[in-house]
């Protein structure tokens, strides 16, 4: 039997308001993961075309915190992510928050969230403008995540950054070394920068002392060299959620079991469990603000300027289709074939919504 985070909330959310209050976001959220594929969104109605059997199916909320739908949303983004792919091997870099300043995301996440994005910008930026050899503008597609194996916060920004940098001069210059920039020195710069933006955007700096003196993590993941895997990594990262169903194990009146990754002790699968309360405030503490950006685009990948800046790289790159590029050209519209006979293929027959449809939430 599968187990869903609505399960957790249909058993312990009433018990959990009567001891905490939910922020009008965290509301929606809830109410949207409840609703979802019942019929309170209402439900279609599939038809084979080969045995005209009828398979009934309710509609999701589209909700970006609900962990049921987030599939189909992945494979249309990584479609459209395919044809901005440079022809280069992809660094992947974390910048992680210090947990001392995990407190500031409970009164002012947008503006803390935010401050990251930049300061990450502008440290990849002087790097990159200052580079003796390559000097250039680079790109980078960098993604929030707020959540650590345990759900608790652990507040960092993956970010992927293709290989090379495009000069003032609309030169292309691929970086060959298998690292981007040394990340002791990412690490010192990125905290400078982020300190600045906390102070820029008048946010105190909680236990400051220990924020200044103990080191800040940049880490370097293994260099990405072929689209393909990076298209995977993107699929991976840009719109994982909170918590997969699958990790889930148990939910019962002692608590809610699931899985998670120890890094501490060898990256070793256990098992924890929580009691439903406890569950439901650390899975709602990583709810977003209401039309919050959590992935990003930089540089040559800018939306503002990404079709210009990739024509021009393209022209000096060498002519290659990618696999991930003739996947995506030559992939079918998806079907699906019926659950009964196993021949035909289900074509939307009707719709039917009992009630006003739930608007999900940004």
């Amino acid at each position: 039997m599968s187990l869903h985070v609505s399960d957790v909330l249909t058993q312990f959310l009433p018990d959990y308001q009567q001891h905490h209050a939910l922020n009008w976001q965290q509301q929606a959220a809830c109410k949207h993961i409840l609703a979802c594929r019942t019929a309170a969104l209402g439900q279609q109605v599939w038809q084979c075309d080969n045995c005209h059997q009828q398979q009934v199916v309710y509609c999701s909320c589209r909700d970006r915190h609900c962990p049921r739908c987030q599939g189909q949303r992945t494979r249309e983004w990584i479609e459209a992510q395919a044809a901005n792919l440079l022809q280069v091997k992809h660094f992947h870099l974390v910048f992680t928050l210090p947990h001392e300043l995990n407190v500031i995301s409970q009164y002012a996440p947008e503006q803390l969230y935010k401050s990251l994005f930049n300061a990450v910008w502008q440290t990849l930026s002087k790097f990159a403008q200052q580079h003796r050899k390559t000097a250039g503008e680079l790109g980078m597609t960098a993604v929030l995540h707020t959540w650590g194996q345990t759900l608790t916060q652990h507040i960092h920004l993956h970010c992927l950054i293709p290989g090379g940098m495009l000069s003032k001069t609309a030169h292309w210059q691929v970086i060959d070394k298998g690292y981007l920039f040394p990340v002791k020195a990412l690490s010192t710069v990125f905290r400078a920068k982020m300190l600045q933006q906390l102070r820029d955007a008048q946010l105190c700096i909680p236990d400051k002392d220990t924020v200044l003196t103990k080191p800040w993590t940049v880490f370097s993941k293994a260099c990405l060299c072929k689209p393909e895997t990076v298209l995977r990594y993107l699929g991976r990262y840009t719109r994982k959620g909170v918590l997969h169903e699958s990790r889930l194990r148990r939910i019962g009146t002692e608590g809610v079991s699931f899985n998670y990754r120890d890094y501490q002790d060898g990256n070793k699968r256990k098992v924890m469990t929580l009691s439903g309360c406890e569950f439901i405030r650390r899975y709602l503490s990583h709810v977003l603000p209401k039309g919050f950006m959590r992935i990003r685009h930089y540089g040559v990948l800018a939306n503002r300027c990404r079709k210009r800046k990739l024509t021009i790289i393209r022209q000096q790159e060498t002519p290659r289709k990618s696999k991930a590029e003739a996947t995506v050209t030559e992939k079918e519209p998806p079907c699906w074939y019926c659950p009964h006979c196993q021949v035909g293929l289900l074509h939307l027959a009707s719709v039917f919504v009992e009630r006003p449809a739930v608007k999900p939430d940004g």
